[in-house]
């Protein structure tokens, strides 16, 4: 049996501050929840200026989104179990004993928030309901959902957050009621990124990207051929980033509607926007504090931490 690994779903300042998921899986069949791994993983600065990576915390079950608060407190949502899972202090020596499951009873598709007093996540049921839960720093409470399945939320305050998801779904959250906003395509959107009051942007599973304003949504440009998906995007050092898995790191060639491959071997799946640019890959986690120089840091340590160890053998 030949074993593969996937990163995704990065938060921190840089490779040597990060965390993230991992999952394990067989080759052959892809990943399958309850045939697979799911890991909480971490990077910290280790002696002699090398990097430290950890595997915290695994399950058989989904991880599906990663969140770190400004604080540092780190939360993952989960799909199998639909409990959220949350460590005040990942790097901590102890952090193992620091995990505290949150049950929300519904299975879990992300996790997003603005701080430890607004952390929002949300599901799907099998019944066609959305449902979409807040955290206040004390307890969760259900809000108002919109009318489709959301795959991505983000936002400037918890009275600008814009949510996105199944059949071209974009809706904006004014701190009371959720306004949704027609779009020139019905594929998945997968990622949606908030720059400011007027400029946003998201990506869709068919490889659309979309741009958006107080005048509404349209397309800016298309995943090369053949079209795959778009995971991420993100604006940075004054220019947008997307993340086309398999196909590369691109961004956006200046204010033309095409994208510039600009990392075909970064399998770039996710961001998170600083003083440097963090890139979530298929198998290692990249920085770039210029736009013009990476670098990169965890490839291949789940394989070989795990490496001689059955699946689901936790």
């Amino acid at each position: 049996m030949a074993i593969a690994t996937n990163y995704y779903s990065v938060q921190g300042t840089g490779t040597d501050e990060c965390c993230y998921l991992a999952q394990r899986y067989d080759d052959e069949r892809g990943y399958k929840p309850e045939e697979a791994e799911c890991w909480v993983m971490t990077h910290k600065p280790g002696k002699g200026g090398m990097i430290t990576v950890q595997s915290h915390f695994g399950s058989t079950g989904w991880f599906t989104r990663l969140w770190r608060s400004p604080a540092g407190v780190v939360y993952v949502s989960g799909l199998s179990a639909g409990d959220v899972y949350v460590n005040p202090d990942i790097l901590a020596k102890d952090s193992s004993k620091k995990w505290k499951t949150h049950e929300l009873g519904q299975s879990l598709d992300g996790i997003w928030g603005l701080d430890d007093k607004f952390v929002l996540a949300w599901a799907g049921s099998y019944e066609g309901k959305n449902y979409l839960f807040c955290f206040d720093g004390k307890k969760w409470k259900e809000l108002p959902a919109p009318e489709f399945g959301i795959r991505a939320i983000h936002g400037l305050d918890r009275n600008f957050l814009y949510a996105v998801g199944e059949n071209g779904g974009v809706a904006r959250w004014d701190g009371g009621q959720w306004k949704q906003f027609p779009t020139p395509t019905e594929e998945i959107l997968l990622s949606v990124f908030v720059a400011g009051p007027d400029e946003l942007y998201a990506t869709g599973s068919a490889g659309t990207l979309l741009e958006g304003s107080s005048q509404g949504w349209g397309k800016i440009a298309s995943a090369p051929a053949p079209r795959g998906p778009l995971l991420a995007v993100a604006r940075w050092n004054d220019e947008l980033w997307v993340a086309g898995g398999r196909k590369g790191l691109f961004k956006r060639d200046g204010k033309k509607n095409k994208l510039k491959l600009i990392k075909p071997n970064a399998k770039a799946n996710s961001f998170d926007v600083g003083e440097k640019l963090v890139i979530g890959c298929e198998d290692f986690i990249a920085q770039t504090s210029d736009g013009e120089n990476f670098q990169a840091a965890g490839a291949g340590f789940l394989l070989n931490a795990r490496d001689g160890i059955e699946l689901c053998d936790m």
